[in-house]
């Protein structure tokens, strides 16, 4: 019996969304093998043919589900946008954090970013590479950026204690050096890092803290 499959979203790149266990299966192998094979080798290494094999299909089964390595890429970069999501959003509630010292809040945050962002880093540093240079997942970086920039401003706004004189630009500036860090620290340093988790953060709590404040 055929198995019974969605139509894909436009643009995706995606042939089919699968609905039977076994499609489903096949469908989630080829993301598993593909994000395996870009931590390991990077994105422009890896071949649609060395994901068929380490997923143990053939490659026209793996056509059914995705057009191409890019297809493949805009699906997994979508997951781990909405895992990440999830996993803040699970941690966070706006109105717990308007009661809680600034610096806590800080702290906090960045503590909760480390620990997310550092699961699968090898794999993010790909996605985050790539997300600069192929125009479908700049498109969903973008989203999320914009997203971003709206939390922090919503909470920059509710924290009694900022007086900042451009709330929109400070949500921006935060974002970013906030993204910065996490790439820098999490992606990009050797193994061991230079410095200490815990120290980072306090420092980088500092910071954000005097900014916020208007300290020099």
């Amino acid at each position: 019996m055929a198995d019974k499959l969605d139509e894909p979203a436009e643009d995706s790149g995606q042939r089919r969304q699968p609905k039977q266990v076994r499609s489903v299966e096949t469908y989630e192998s080829v993301l598993t093998a593909a994000s395996e094979l870009f931590a390991q080798t990077g994105y422009e290494q890896t071949t649609t043919h060395q994901i068929a094999k380490q997923a143990s299909i053939s490659v026209g089964a793996l056509y059914r589900y995705f057009s191409d390595k890019q297809a493949i890429l805009l699906e997994l970069y979508r997951r781990e946008i909405t895992n990440t999501r999830q996993q803040l959003l699970d941690q966070f509630d706006i109105t717990d954090l308007v009661a809680t010292d600034i610096r806590e809040i800080i702290r906090r945050t960045l503590t909760l970013a480390f620990d997310v962002f550092g699961q699968r880093a090898a794999l993010r540093l790909v996605l985050g590479e790539q997300s600069r240079k192929i125009p479908a997942l700049i498109e969903v970086r973008r989203e999320q950026e914009t997203e971003l920039f709206g939390a922090v401003e919503s909470i920059l706004k509710a924290v009694s204690e900022v007086e900042l004189p451009d709330v929109e630009l400070s949500a921006y500036l935060v974002s970013v050096f906030f993204e910065g860090l996490i790439d820098d620290y999490l992606l990009r340093q050797s193994d061991p890092p230079r410095f200490d988790r815990d120290r980072v953060i306090d420092s980088a709590t500092e910071l954000i803290l005097r900014y916020a404040l208007g300290r020099s």
